[in-house]
């Protein structure tokens, strides 16, 4: 005879279900996942635990998850039979069902998050199937293909149309700033200035996401440079938008470097912007930039709050950095579009961070 209590037992349910449970807290970090999650993924909960539910998905559940979901359910508490891509340990990936529902305390304030997952091959099959019945391969390709030119003309359409207004505002305040000024008016023009730097930013990161998504790669005009210059006018700029932060450099580069030297700037841009987000307003930022055995080196040092192992293995992949630490100031492609660029360069950009600053290292042939 089954015992009363063990049919009623909250965790043997879990335990021996053929479903899979994970339960994250208010800000979508991992704190639990059940026996049948953990043989799906293919790992143990040590690995998950502390990293964002979203890194269990593929990119492009990841995107969807970031994008739509995570902000539908802080508005409704809940969603319902969404598909979405899990990241098995086979190296494939599962289709499944997920729900979730937002717990709030007896404040309503977010307490924790759980979220169930179905196997939902079977149903994956019948709808592969049932649309391969209607549309033939070669119809299939074609549709991708313009797809792919359509969603790349809506990228560059909307980068121009939103730069356009955008320099108006820049402009408008240019104007304004000729002008008298209360201090108020001081201050309100500071906040549109760091607005349209963010938002040029965010365009930017937006852009050349969607270009590497789409094969095109990021593009490179490459010349000599001397970088110096470049370098202190990138710090200059930030520190104009960001006059409460201190910034200190030191640059030792005498010769010519060949580079993409707009590219260069976006990655400084990024990785200082990052730094000033992230980093700890009462510590100074240290820039420092030199040559050493025909290779170009700079480092980026705030700062602040020791990023975890888990979060420094994902913290150059797209959305993640606003998944784990949300500043609710972009989208969290700035890190990624700083490493693609570093790649492109034949370069590399890594990451250290302990208990008192974080840093950001970039190393790339000086020359040809």
């Amino acid at each position: 005879m089954i015992s009363i209590a063990l049919e009623h037992d909250h965790d043997d349910f879990l335990k021996y279900s053929l479903s899979g449970y994970i339960s994250t807290d208010a800000s979508g970090k991992i704190r639990s996942a059940n026996p049948k999650m953990l043989e799906w993924i293919g790992c143990g909960i040590e690995q998950i635990i502390g990293k964002p539910v979203s890194s269990i998905l593929s990119i492009g559940s990841r995107m969807f998850y970031e994008t739509h979901l995570s902000p539908l359910l802080k508005l409704n508490g809940a969603f319902e039979e969404v598909s979405v891509e899990l990241l098995v340990g086979n190296g494939n990936r599962l289709q499944v069902l997920m729900n979730a529902y937002l717990r709030n305390d007896e404040h309503g304030k977010a307490n924790f998050i759980r979220l169930n997952f179905y196997r939902a091959t079977e149903r994956k099959v019948y709808e592969d199937n049932l649309r391969h019945s209607i549309v033939d391969k070669e119809s299939t390709l074609q549709q991708e293909r313009e797809l792919a030119i359509l969603r790349e003309q809506f990228v560059a359409v909307l980068g121009h149309d939103l730069r356009n207004p955008l320099g108006a505002i820049k402009s408008g305040a240019a104007l304004l700033k000729r002008s008298a000024q209360s201090d108020r008016d001081k201050a309100i023009l500071a906040t549109i200035d760091r607005s349209t730097f963010r938002m040029e930013e965010l365009i930017a990161n937006v852009m050349d996401f969607a270009r590497v998504r789409l094969g095109d790669g990021i593009s490179l005009g490459m010349k000599p440079v001397m970088i110096e210059p470049v370098l202190q006018h990138i710090v200059d700029e930030l520190t104009i938008t960001f006059p409460s932060r201190e910034v200190r450099t030191e640059f030792i580069i005498k010769d010519f470097i060949f580079c993409d030297p707009d590219r260069i700037s976006q990655m400084v841009s990024n990785l200082l912007a990052n730094a000033i987000t992230h980093g700890a307003t009462t510590d100074p930022i240290n820039v420092v930039a030199w040559l050493e055995n025909d290779q170009f080196k700079f480092e980026v040092r705030n700062g602040g709050s020791q990023i975890t192992e888990s979060v420094l293995s994902t913290l150059f992949e797209p959305f993640t950095r606003e998944a784990t630490t949300p500043s609710q100031q972009g989208l969290g492609l700035g890190l990624y579009i700083a490493s693609q660029i570093a790649i492109a360069h034949k370069g590399t950009l890594t990451a250290s961070s302990d208990s008192n600053e974080t840093v950001f290292n970039f190393c790339m042939p000086a020359s040809l």
